[in-house]
């Protein structure tokens, strides 16, 4: 039986990279998104949509039920000062505990977070604010605190909407100045990567641009 993975930020930047490569892979989608009307793949033979608000538990824990993994490309909305990272990542990774089976969640992050990065934390913090920085670094805490739910935080270096390359590199350095800015179509192509490859489970992982 094919697998069903759960995608968050659905109709997103780097979340409708993901569905159009887990689906060419032979996986089933359930689509999570706040606009159904704006999700493209609504009549594919393996997608279900579902409409929820991340920050809404009952949404989250309703959407999770009985899915394999958990993917999240969700993101605070660019120029606006509407913080949702820490509650929706506390969301899904309450839901899936509370699950018989927790399902695997990849759950996207940024370098910068946590020590990652000082350099790039400068620059998030002043082009985004403090406030909208300290949520993703709060978010990425929150997985990384998680004791019953298998994880992959996924920390991508500056994205960009250029085509894909269909390659990414793992960066192994704690301390990253410069990371190569990379595609979302390269960020995805890590997500569905990890969908079978449960070698990173556990672990925060950086990638960049090959």
């Amino acid at each position: 039986m094919n697998k069903t993975v759960l995608v968050f930020g659905a109709n997103g930047n780097v979340g409708s990279h993901v569905v159009n490569q887990a689906l060419a892979a032979g996986y089933k989608i359930k689509a999570f998104v706040r606009s159904p009307h704006k999700f493209k793949h609504s009549e594919h033979p393996n997608v279900e949509v579902f409409k929820g608000d991340a920050t809404n538990f009952d949404d989250v824990e309703k959407a999770i039920k009985g899915v394999d993994i958990v993917v999240s490309c969700l993101g605070n909305p660019p120029k606006k000062k509407i913080h949702i990272m820490d509650k929706a990542y506390e969301n899904i990774i309450l839901a899936a505990s509370e699950e018989p089976n927790p399902p695997r969640c990849l759950m996207i992050s940024t370098i910068g977070t946590n020590g990652s990065s000082w350099f790039v934390r400068f620059l998030l913090q002043l082009f985004n604010g403090k406030d909208g920085f300290a949520d993703y670094e709060k978010a990425d805490k929150r997985v990384l605190d998680e004791k019953n739910v298998p994880f992959v935080v996924i920390r991508p270096a500056g994205l960009t909407n250029k085509q894909g390359k269909g390659s990414y590199r793992i960066i192994n350095k704690q301390t990253v100045f410069f990371p190569k800015f990379m595609a979302r179509a390269d960020v995805a192509q890590f997500f569905v990567d990890c969908l079978s490859d449960t070698s990173f489970d556990g672990r925060v992982v950086m990638i960049e641009g090959a």
